[in-house]
């Protein structure tokens, strides 16, 4: 067997690869006495069938199935020795490949055509993408504050119920003023003063002390069935009465802007007075900000790069390789259609994208980052470093329930990866920021979008 590889394009080199009989013809026979034991023909017992009437019968085929094995074997040989850095896989060179007569030809010759990645050199210096930096208004901010105190109210459990409290209750059927025994019961509810509707029950709770114990009558108190179903569940009895007993009333009260709630809020810093406080929250407002808009960031610097490194694609080669690989989904003629639109971005994309990895080994995801990305997910603000080795045991059998799923896992892979990639091409590329409001961000976004 020989094989030679020669120059056919920028990026593109064909593969010629020249089997002899000497080559397969062990194979072929091996394969022929395999058949040989299972072959049921008439007339002969099985394993029996004269080898030459095998070769009539079945010589093509396994010389064939012998071909095909040397060839790929061969194929991928060659690529492994010479450490060729392919785009794609092989295809056939179908300007060379001619038609095999493969009854008669005992020599032959296969041809195949590959596209080597090109030599890439990212130029972060030569980027300029324009952005925004979303600053909040002084109303925006003010908004946030007042959604933090009723987010954190000063928390109380007063002895009597209030017109504007949480209370915590026990409920039993009930039927001609008693409980109904095995009626529907349910423990730990908890509702709101505002739920109760109705003038007269909400005078009958206001007042109540904690613990006491009496009937009521939950459609007329919450108006209707149906308050009552998404409450109590469907499976509660519709328009009965219930005895309940008060555990407990909870009473939120609108916290003080003073020093206690500048530390609830920012632990870590010490925050002296409300200037101070606003300055932090409108610092974290933008960090916010910031984190939605990096995918849109991203987007753009991705199309800067792709605009501004320079390297030639095989594309006639990558036309055929993309309709291959669809396995029947894509014809010649979409792509001929499609390929600037859709395809050539992500192309040129994906190989800048290989290239800034390699170059930047920490960009690779490990293992032990997918878990902690989990971690984050179902359990945000947890320090995993911090816990008991217990609770560090339960929380990675959780995720590791988690990624048991293939698709899962990849999908986080594809996340974590895009994070990274942005946090390095933030600190790489230039990049101009032009302040702007929130509403006017979006404003802006809508512009670009109907300007496309």
């Amino acid at each position: 067997m020989n094989i030679t590889q020669s120059t056919k394009g920028d990026n593109l080199i064909s593969i010629k690869i020249n089997v002899e009989k000497a080559d397969y013809e062990e194979m072929v026979e091996k394969t022929l006495r395999q058949m040989r034991h299972k072959a049921n023909v008439p007339g002969f017992r099985p394993g029996m069938v004269p080898m030459g009437m095998m070769k009539k019968m079945y010589g093509a085929s396994a010389k064939m199935e012998a071909l095909n094995t040397l060839v790929s074997e061969n194929l991928n040989k060659h690529i492994v020795e010479n450490k060729l850095n392919l785009l794609g896989y092989p295809l056939s060179d179908t300007e060379l490949q001619q038609p095999a007569d493969l009854e008669n030809e005992d020599n032959l010759d296969f041809y195949f055509e590959a596209a080597l990645r090109p030599e890439i050199n990212v130029d972060f210096s030569n980027t300029m993408v324009d952005f925004y930096h979303i600053v909040p208004t002084d109303e925006e901010v003010d908004k946030v504050i007042v959604d933090l105190q009723e987010r954190n109210p000063n928390t109380s459990h007063p002895e009597n119920v209030g017109d504007n409290d949480r209370i915590e209750l026990k409920i039993r059927e009930a039927k001609d003023g008693k409980e109904v025994e095995g009626g529907f019961e349910k423990d730990g509810l908890y509702i709101h003063m505002d739920q109760i509707k109705d003038p007269e029950s909400r005078e009958q709770l206001i007042g109540k002390e904690v613990g006491s114990e009496f009937i009521i009558n939950l459609s007329k108190a919450f108006g209707s069935e149906e308050a009552v179903s998404k409450v109590l569940g469907n499976e509660a009895p519709a328009g009965s009465d219930y005895n309940i007993i008060i555990d407990d009333a909870i009473h939120d009260e609108k916290p003080e802007l003073d020093e206690e709630f500048f530390k609830k809020i920012f632990p870590d810093d010490e925050i002296k007075d409300l200037e101070s406080f606003k300055k932090a929250v409108k610092a974290e407002m933008e960090k916010q900000h910031e984190k939605e808009t990096d995918p849109i960031l991203f987007n753009k610097m991705i199309d800067e790069l792709v605009a501004a490194v320079k390297f030639d694609l095989p594309d006639a080669f990558m036309k055929r390789w993309i309709v291959d690989n669809s396995q029947g989904k894509i014809t010649a003629d979409d792509i001929e259609k499609n390929y600037e639109k859709d395809y050539v971005k992500g192309l040129r994309w994906q190989l800048i994208e290989d290239s800034i990895v390699n170059a930047n080994p920490e960009l690779i995801i490990k293992d032990e980052e997918v878990k902690d990305f989990v971690l984050k997910q179902i359990f945000p603000g947890i320090d995993y470093a911090t816990l008991e080795d217990d609770m560090k045991a339960n929380l990675d059998k959780i995720a590791a329930n988690y990624l048991k799923d293939e698709q899962q896992v990849n999908n986080l892979r594809n996340q974590l990866a895009d994070i990274k990639m942005t946090h390095l091409l933030k600190n790489k590329m230039n990049i101009n920021y032009t302040e702007t409001t929130s509403a006017d961000f979006i404003k802006k976004l809508e512009e670009e979008r109907n300007s496309k």
